[in-house]
């Protein structure tokens, strides 16, 4: 892997961000980018928009400002902002898998081509859907 890395950005409903700090500290040693970097593989790995019916895509809505500044008067209460720190290399690999999805018209369900936000977003609703299913607030069993 290389040593340089890509920031990235998607929002989230924050319970969503609140329960990837959970799976983070039972699952990935409170490492809570190691836990993105791992979802992200198996996303890529998976291809779960090529499977019979396709995971759909999830667009992200616009977050808030930060607390201390302005909100944008467009933001949609309630979400956040989800920041990755993916490896260049890993972050190519993204970008190459989203220009065959907008190519190969796998995100004709979209009313736009495939954007690294819904990319990412979408491979965090599939995470806690598929992989670790979000059940609900309560203590993450072991």
């Amino acid at each position: 892997m290389s040593t340089n890395s890509v920031s990235a950005q998607t929002s989230v409903p924050d319970w969503m961000l609140t329960y990837c700090r959970q799976l983070s500290a039972v699952r990935y040693e409170r490492k809570l980018n190691g836990m993105y970097l791992h979802m992200l593989e198996s996303f890529l790995n998976n291809e779960p928009w090529k499977a019979l019916p396709p995971y759909p895509w999830q667009v992200a809505r616009i977050h808030g400002g930060r607390k201390d500044s302005s909100v944008r008067k467009n933001a949609d209460k309630g979400w956040v902002p989800m920041n990755m720190h993916i490896p260049t290399d890993l972050y190519e690999r993204i970008t190459k898998a989203i220009e065959l999805i907008n190519a190969n018209g796998y995100s004709s369900t979209l009313r736009r081509n495939m954007s690294m936000r819904t990319f990412l977003y979408t491979s965090v609703c599939w995470w806690i859907t598929f992989v670790y299913p979000y059940e609900g607030p309560g203590i993450i069993p072991n």
